[in-house]
């Protein structure tokens, strides 16, 4: 995975935007022969996965070829999924842990897809490496694409987006802190009222960017967040506590979206 200052992160064009777009659709109507072609001009790999960590669920796993060359990212689709929760880890090198949360989220909520970005968010130095102010990414392009897949009957879409913050850094912050992207909806505050309620309930303090605290973890200018209204987007803040043992956290969102 491109670190940081290496430049290693390549941008994608607009016809691999697209085509990505395309391999989401293809994945979820399961025309392979299609999805096999895109993934192999695009030099991704498309796995058929059996998870022994998820009670042997089943998940289409897309994933670059080694060595890594582009620095797209990661993506797993759960196979015959009605779930509408999409869970993402844009930040994967510098946000330490995160995709690691993402992956327990991802299994606990039997959630439709996981996406994990595949370059550090430092990587070049124009900063398009990072997927989360970029909108020209693979990243950004599947998680349109998801959104849009969703069926109504299947819920609004839900998107869990994880990131991580330094105590250090942000003193007197809760361990949690959640942010809505550029506009804030009343679904999205009532959504993530209740799982700070839940995470009371585990002695996991939490804070919602509702009013003039809080505002440098906000996610005002997350593109996915921006990204039209494709469904409720929340953006979790965790310390570095919650970050190295998610276990009360997983235990509040299994008590808010039950399976």
């Amino acid at each position: 995975m491109p670190r940081a200052d290496t430049e290693g992160y390549v941008i994608p064009t607009d016809k691999e935007q697209a085509d990505f777009a395309e391999l989401v659709s293809m994945i979820n109507t399961e025309e392979m022969a299609r999805a096999i072609q895109l993934v192999t001009e695009n030099y991704y790999t498309l796995n058929y996965y059996v998870d022994r960590g998820d009670d042997y669920a089943v998940s289409y796993l897309l994933r670059e070829k080694k060595p890594i060359q582009k620095g797209w990212g990661l993506y797993a689709f759960r196979v015959d999924s009605s779930s509408n929760i999409i869970v993402e880890a844009p930040h994967p090198r510098y946000d330490k842990r995160t995709p690691s949360v993402a992956l327990d989220i991802y299994r606990a909520l039997d959630a439709r897809a996981l996406l994990i970005a595949g370059a550090h968010r430092k990587a070049n130095r124009n900063g398009l490496a990072d997927v989360a102010h970029a909108p020209e990414s693979i990243f950004q392009s599947v998680h349109k694409a998801l959104s849009r897949e969703i069926q109504p009957e299947s819920g609004q879409v839900i998107i869990l987006q994880i990131h991580g913050f330094h105590t250090s850094k942000h003193d007197g912050y809760p361990q949690v802190v959640f942010g809505f992207g550029e506009k804030v909806r009343s679904e999205e505050v009532s959504l993530a009222q209740r799982i700070k309620d839940a995470l009371s309930e585990q002695g996991i303090s939490a804070g919602l960017c509702t009013g003039n605290t809080l505002q440098d973890l906000c996610a005002e200018t997350n593109v996915q967040g921006s990204a039209g209204n494709e469904g409720l987007f929340i953006h979790m803040e965790l310390d570095e506590s919650i970050r190295r043992n998610d276990d009360a956290l997983i235990t509040a969102l299994v008590q808010v979206f039950a399976k």
